[in-house]
């Protein structure tokens, strides 16, 4: 069965038409979380569902939003999740395998560390999930995985486990090998990618791979 591919798009940083365009090209459904529904309708472009309080959307594009026949699924501000969970377990109810997440990061550090934490979320239930952001990209890895790159971007990798094992990496300026990483260590902070694709294999444990574009 083929797999099934969900954009979620929140209201951190604004990310360019071109860039949420080139992103819906790559999903089968998108999902607009509150304010990010509201970029998208600015944009004009593609909304299969909008989710949320609706707080940060404003009256007159949430007008818009109500007038477009957009599903809209709409919560209390009072609630026990944030809207990009609730969207988040609303597409994983629906079927879906692979998640990008958009418009996660910049404005609150709050928000930002907990839309990271939806990546793990995700990673437990063994789903396929990244942030992607014009700038940056980041995942979670508890095994190996491959991502392309242009030479010169920063990768670090940061242990979301009180200790994990990286095995190995390729394609890195300081290549890491068996290297137990603890936490409150910054030793793989802003390494430096040679080749237009970093490998990174870890034996134990699960790291978060952060990837800023040059």
């Amino acid at each position: 069965m083929p797999v099934k591919s969900v954009l979620i798009v929140a209201n951190g940083q604004k990310n360019s038409k071109a860039f949420l365009t080139r992103l819906i090209k790559e999903t089968d459904f998108v999902i607009g979380v509150d304010g990010g529904a509201g970029v998208l309708l600015q944009y004009r472009l593609k909304i299969d569902a909008a989710v949320g309080d609706f707080d940060s959307i404003g009256k007159i594009l949430f007008k818009k939003l109500r007038d477009s026949k957009v599903p809209i699924r709409k919560f209390p501000a009072d609630k026990d999740f944030s809207d990009t969970e609730l969207a988040v377990r609303i597409a994983l109810k629906s079927g879906f395998d692979k998640f990008i997440l958009t418009g996660m990061l910049g404005k609150r550090a709050d928000h930002t560390l907990f839309n990271i934490s939806v990546l793990l979320l995700l990673s437990k239930m063994n789903k396929e999930a990244v942030i992607k952001e014009e700038k940056e990209e980041i995942y979670i890895v508890k095994n190996s995985i491959t991502i392309h790159t242009n030479v010169n971007d920063t990768i670090s990798v940061y242990p979301i486990t009180m200790r994990a094992k990286v095995a190995e990496t390729k394609g890195l300026k300081y290549g890491i090998k068996n290297k137990l990483l603890k936490k409150a260590s910054t030793l793989t902070l802003s390494n430096v990618a040679i080749s237009d694709k970093v490998t990174i294999s870890v034996s134990s444990g699960t790291v978060l791979i952060i990837r800023e574009k040059q």
